[in-house]
């Protein structure tokens, strides 16, 4: 402060301490009474100031821990089959699309070329280049490495042109190709290159990868049985795109959903992912719900070479006639879900078809029932007659010992006898639905679920050549006129002409009730008050959900607008 101004507020003071000392003892409580208002009200005003002229923003710093249930195997882009190893690829390596300049289709679709962008490197200082991403694509193609994407790679020949640019000949037109793009994660060659596809599993670099995304592996620990309790990540000082705010993540790994919640009420996590809507009311400290959406449906599938019941159409329709999916949607997920009734959950540039069901009616199922000769018999059980024998409606439906799907078939059950069928519940723990139920096709009826990637690319789910393992059309479901939609919509680049393939196809699948589309549950992410910047949004699978990792922030400061 300057000599003169200094000596001013010195005499200033010395001003006001001499009237004080004059006044009574009731002025001076008047006097001190005004001077705190003054303060308070300059606090105010400044404040209200500051508000006007700045904005708070995400500001670097802070650690974050997120819970989950299950143990990191395979954190390797190529390998990687659950939900931790997914999480971990996504925070750790980056997707082609990611790291690509430009990425466009040529030749009708048949053709893709795709660009690096220039610079790119992995976390150990080497340079990621296109021979990084062909390696990965091979190593995808190479059954030995029984990779999950095995599946969406087959067929495509690549080409490299230069170190940044790589074309992929598909053979034939594919429009939902960008959709393998953005879940390809590529691996470093450098590292993976000498070690044989089949001894992936067993090396070192599936718990401390090295990858390309916006966060660095750091440490992990383990107790003495070899049980992963935590996993840190820190972020790349040399990511190429936006740096992340968090300094610290670290997940936390435990053995079920009551260690979990149990964990964030003690404040030892900071959040959790995946639990459902009854589960939150076991959450005892204050926290904050983001609700994403899936492109997946649940729905009970019809296996009809397992129960010549389930052969007739009407049969199949009427049991679609009594279920309220309202209902189900209200008293399971208390409304977070959306009602599903056809092969399509959500509205897409490609597919806004949407399909009408009628109210679900009992009334309405008897009648059906009825007109197709099928009538009650002495115990209330409906029968027909085939051939001078009576075939009876007893059925039974295979279900995953998942909560909510356990709850959805006690309905389904008390629905359907309530319209004249006998059924039985097949319980199965969820380990044994894949192999060898579903591989095996060993149902009568299974209620599961669909996850559709972000295009709707429905060939996998009910096109003919997929009703065997390891195709996943559950109901067996065979329609030439379906499969030739589907093949049609996979090369139609036209989005008005493939809104019309859509709404044909949805309209043809449903009429043909090969299956009974229930709802789509939203995937539930729970934290504490702390944490900003996360989007709900649609995601293809849980793991996207750090997609915009580099929006999360837990600290902030004020900048002027």
């Amino acid at each position: 402060m300057p000599r003169d101004a200094a000596l001013c507020v010195k005499r200033m003071l010395t001003k006001l301490k001499k009237i004080y000392r004059v006044l009574s003892r009731t002025e001076r409580a008047a006097f001190a009474a005004s001077v705190a208002i003054a303060a308070v009200t300059s606090v105010i005003l400044a404040g209200t100031v500051i508000g006007k002229v700045t904005k708070a923003v995400a500001a670097r710093g802070g650690s974050y821990s997120e819970g989950v249930v299950g143990q990191p195997s395979f954190v390797n882009p190529v390998i990687a089959s659950n939900d931790a190893d997914k999480s971990l690829v996504r925070l750790l390596f980056s997707n082609v699309m990611d790291l690509s300049e430009k990425v466009e289709p040529e030749g009708e679709g048949r053709v893709w070329v795709l660009r690096l962008k220039e610079n790119l490197a992995w976390h150990d200082g080497e340079e990621l280049t296109s021979d990084d991403v062909l390696f990965t694509v091979r190593k995808i193609q190479d059954p030995d490495s029984r990779s999950p994407l095995f599946e969406s790679w087959q067929g495509v020949r690549l080409e490299r042109v230069s170190s940044r640019e790589v074309r992929f000949n598909l053979g034939n037109p594919y429009v939902f190709f960008a959709s393998n793009l953005k879940n390809l994660y590529v691996l470093p060659k450098h590292l993976y290159e000498h070690i044989p596809v089949a001894n992936w599993r067993i090396s070192e670099f599936n718990l401390k990868p090295v990858g390309s995304g916006p966060y660095v592996f750091d440490s992990y620990d383990t107790r003495p049985d070899g049980f992963i309790t935590e996993y840190r990540i820190k972020p790349n000082g040399e990511y190429f795109d936006a740096r992340p705010f968090i300094s610290n993540i670290t997940f936390r790994f435990y053995q079920n959903k009551d260690e979990l919640i149990h964990a964030f009420n003690g404040g030892r996590i900071d959040g959790l992912a995946g639990i459902e809507m009854r589960e939150l009311e076991q959450i005892g400290r204050p926290y904050g719900v983001e609700y994403f959406q899936l492109p997946n449906y649940y729905a009970v599938f019809f296996n009809q070479n397992q129960n010549i019941a389930l052969k007739e159409r009407e049969v199949r329709r009427a049991l679609a006639a009594a279920v309220d999916r309202q209902k189900l949607v209200a008293e399971i997920f208390k409304g977070r879900a959306a009602v599903v009734t056809g092969p399509i959950p959500h509205d897409t540039d490609l597919a806004r078809a949407t399909i009408h069901a009628s109210p679900a009616s009992a009334d309405a199922a008897n009648e059906i029932l009825e007109d197709a000769k099928w009538a009650r018999g002495e115990t209330g059980i409906r029968e027909t007659r085939v051939r001078n024998s009576a075939i009876h409606l007893e059925l039974t439906l295979t279900v995953p010992d998942v909560p909510f799907l356990v709850r959805t078939a006690e309905y389904l059950k008390s629905a359907w006898e309530e319209i004249g069928a006998a059924i039985h519940i097949n319980l199965v723990p969820l380990e044994e639905v894949a192999d060898p139920i579903i591989k095996n096709r060993e149902y009568q009826m299974i209620l599961f679920g669909n996850i559709l990637n972000a295009g709707s690319d429905l060939y996998s789910f009910w096109h003919s050549s997929e009703r065997f393992h390891p195709g996943l059309n559950l109901s067996l479901y065979h329609n030439d006129k379906v499969d030739g939609l589907i093949e049609s919509i996979r090369q139609n680049f036209d989005v008005e002409r493939a809104e019309s393939l859509y709404r044909e196809l949805q309209e043809r699948i449903v009429e043909d009730f090969p299956a009974i589309f229930l709802y789509s549950p939203d995937y539930l992410y729970v934290t504490g008050k702390e944490l900003k910047g996360m989007s709900p949004r649609l995601i293809t699978e849980p793991a996207d959900r750090f997609s915009n990792i580099a929006d999360w922030h837990l600290k902030t400061k004020r900048v002027l607008k």
